[in-house]
């Protein structure tokens, strides 16, 4: 008698449903949590990653403040030497100048 109350077997096909409804749902849950600790574990590396590219940022800043510094000393010591220049210019203007005047006399 009971297989005459449900010919179709609706009440299996429903039991069926929702284990696969159930099932599905694991899976997804299950996809779910893998991908976000996929996601976690990669935006981790990134961010070390990235702190490890702001050390060498740091890093290469100092370096090229340094190198700057020495530029511009560098550079203050080609203006000496232009300043130099034009005194040493000057002075040999000025000898030869003199030495004019004291062969007129």
């Amino acid at each position: 008698m009971p297989e005459d109350d449900d010919p179709l077997k609706i009440k299996d096909l429903a039991v069926t449903y929702d284990y696969l409804m159930y099932k599905i749902h694991d899976h997804i849950a299950t996809l779910s949590e893998t991908t976000y600790k996929s996601v976690q574990t990669k935006q981790r590396l990134i961010e070390q990653d990235y702190f490890q590219h702001q050390l060498h940022l740091d890093e290469n800043v100092a370096e090229i403040q340094s190198l700057l510094k020495l530029c511009d000393d560098i550079e203050l010591q080609f203006m000496k030497l232009d300043q130099l220049y034009l005194f040493v210019d000057d002075f040999k203007a000025r000898v030869a100048y003199l030495e004019e005047e004291f062969d007129k006399v």
